[in-house]
Formats: structure tokens, C-alpha cells, sequence
């Protein structure tokens, strides 16, 4: 039962970006030469031994740095990223064992979790996307993820959830109250972009533009800044008279724009201006402008309905590390964990 709820939870609120697993595979042939090294046993715990293959099959890219290292200290060689390396490769090592605990601590608490299970919320997922499971899967495969590896990390979530439960209980349900008092406390989390209403002045600087032109054009600016100030002439106006860009036809009015619209160039200066303020002049790789802003709308705030299913989320992801974080440090405790590789 419980499962199901997490399923019918999930399925309707998760988008394909969200569901995707951060999935590291490693497929890559091993030289003959290295056969020693990967056999090599670098940590147990309890009775499961870790060697240097396993531990290249979760992080590649750190076993390639140990590699390299042990390969250059072979040859008297020694780095000041030595150090770095060596702390990356036992922060790695020690994530590999917390996985291998959870796993011992998910046999010993007969967790487990049914195909029928695991291919509903993979149908569930899909269809809150308006793909099929064939479709789904060939999105994954596009993206370079394989389908097994892929219903191993969801079987591997639901068992974590699954055994959190066991543990903890209620203390792993989420319920309405804690909910509204998240988006109640969080309210700013859940408002949307705010959008300014622009007018813009654009005076070009040509690419092969020497310095006496460069000054000429800015002091232009200048001026006609300083007129849209004093208001000796309305910024339309101004815009219509000077702008060299193609919104001088509606008197330099851009329009409402979000700020992920604008370039660095401008977003920073636009939505610092109050209603009714001109900008300072501002430098674009292409000349000079100065802009105007006569309106500014704060985003709207999602309703508590919209934004529900991310709340679930933030606090079911919350719950579960600070759980699986006890249960670790229990199990850390009561287990025999000995790492062999050396500083």
C-alpha cells in the first residue's frame, strides 16, 4: 500500500527530467596490464569485500585518478594534487560503502520490492509524460541510459523508501498539515519571475570604430540620457529621433521581458530601476544604451494545489536523507568497515 501511494504521488507530478537517475556506468574494456590492480580488495564491510574494479564501476573518473596517481608514485613521482586525489578517492569509497550498508540493512529487514511494483510506477511515469513504457525508454536510451540500469535505481529508491518505513514509521509520512506549513513558511519559493516593461535607446559603435568615433557616440548618449532626465524631451520621443534599434518605432518600448530574456548586459541594470527611472549608460559589445523602465510586474504566486507536488518532493527528499542518515551512522557502528588503501 504503501508503494502504491508513492506511485500514484509521484506519477503525476514528476516530469522525465526529474525521474531520470543519475546513472554512472562503466563499460570500458580493462588492459590486461591493470589486472592486478583491479583485483585488488580496498575495503570490507562485514563480510562483503570491495576491490578496485567494483570501485571503478561506481566512479570511474575516480579510479582514473587513483590510477594515475598509484601509477606515477611507481615512478617516484609525487604532485601537490596528491593529496586532493587521495581525499576524493576515500570520499568515494566511503558513498560505495554507505550504499553496501543500506543493501545489508535492506537483507536484514527482508525488504523487497515486486516487478509488478516497479513496472506501475515506470507506467505511471511515463504516462504523466504522454509516452508509452516503448516510448519512454527509447527517451531514456537516446539520452544514454540504459533500461536496466535504470529499473535497478528505481527498485534501489523504492527500497530505501521501503525500509525508512519499516524503520521510522510514521515518522516517514507526509502529511497535509506539514505540507501547507511549508508553503505557508516557503511562500517565495513558489512565486513565479517578475517581468519589467522597458523602452530602450541603442546608439551602435561600428567593430572598426577608432577611439575619437567611440568618444563621439558616447557623448551623444550622453546628451540625449541627460534630456530623457530632465525631460526637456519625452523618451519616445528621444528613441524615435536617435535609437538605432528596431523598437524606435514604438518609441523604444520593448515591451514586458523576463530577466532570463535579457542578456547580462542589460537584465542586471533593468531590474534594478524603479517604475519611471532611466538607466545609466551601458556598455554592450555592439555600443551603447540606456534603458527605461515604466512598469514592473512581480510574479504570481503558484496556489497551494500548484505547487503541492513539489512540496511532496522537497520534504519527502528531506525526510529521507535525514532517516537514511541515522540508519547509517547505526550501521556504521555495529559493522566491521576497514579501509586498505593508504595516504
Amino acid at each position: 500500500m504503501f508503494i502504491k501511494n508513492i506511485i500514484k504521488k509521484i506519477a503525476v507530478t514528476l516530469s522525465i527530467s526529474v525521474i531520470i537517475f543519475t546513472l554512472v556506468l562503466f563499460s570500458a574494456v580493462l588492459r590486461s596490464a591493470n589486472a592486478i590492480i583491479i583485483d585488488q580488495v580496498i575495503a570490507v564491510v562485514n563480510k562483503t569485500p570491495i576491490t578496485l574494479y567494483e570501485f571503478a564501476k561506481f566512479n570511474r573518473q575516480a579510479f582514473e585518478d587513483y590510477e594515475q596517481m598509484q601509477n606515477e608514485a611507481s615512478q617516484g613521482i609525487f604532485t601537490q594534487s596528491d593529496s586532493a586525489t587521495m581525499s576524493k578517492t576515500k570520499d568515494v569509497l566511503n558513498l560505495l560503502i554507505n550504499n553496501i550498508l543500506i543493501k545489508q540493512e535492506e537483507e536484514k529487514a527482508a525488504i523487497y520490492i515486486s516487478h509488478k511494483q516497479l513496472n506501475a510506477y515506470i507506467k505511471a511515469v511515463a504516462l504523466a509524460n504522454n509516452l508509452t513504457v516503448s516510448q519512454f525508454f527509447n527517451f531514456l536510451a537516446k539520452r544514454g541510459i540504459n533500461k536496466k540500469a535504470y529499473i535497478k535505481q528505481v527498485k534501489s529508491h523504492f527500497s530505501e523508501i521501503e525500509l525508512l518505513r519499516k524503520v521510522y514509521g510514521n515518522k516517514m509520512v507526509i502529511s497535509k498539515r506539514q505540507l501547507v506549513d511549508y508553503y505557508k513558511k516557503n511562500i517565495e519559493e513558489f512565486r513565479g519571475e517578475p517581468k519589467v516593461d522597458l523602452k530602450l535607446i541603442f546608439l551602435s559603435v561600428p567593430s572598426n570604430a577608432n577611439k575619437k568615433i567611440k568618444e563621439d557616440i558616447y557623448k551623444k548618449i550622453s546628451k540625449i540620457r541627460e534630456n530623457a532626465i530632465n525631460g526637456s524631451e519625452s523618451f519616445s520621443a528621444l528613441a524615435r529621433k536617435y535609437s538605432e534599434d528596431p523598437s524606435e518605432k514604438n518609441g523604444g518600448r520593448i515591451g514586458y521581458i523576463y530577466k532570463n530574456k535579457l542578456s547580462p548586459d542589460f537584465s542586471d541594470a533593468a531590474f534594478k530601476l524603479h517604475v519611471g527611472e532611466v538607466s545609466g549608460i551601458i556598455r554592450t559589445k555592439f555600443g551603447y544604451a540606456v534603458l527605461k523602465s515604466v512598469g514592473k510586474k512581480m510574479g504570481s504566486f503558484k496556489t497551494f494545489k500548484q505547487a503541492r507536488p513539489e512540496i511532496f518532493s522537497i520534504l519527502e527528499k528531506y525526510k529521507t536523507n535525514k532517516y537514511l542518515e541515522k540508519i547509517l551512522k547505526k550501521a556504521r557502528k555495529n559493522s566491521y568497515v576497514k579501509i586498505f588503501i593508504a595516504a
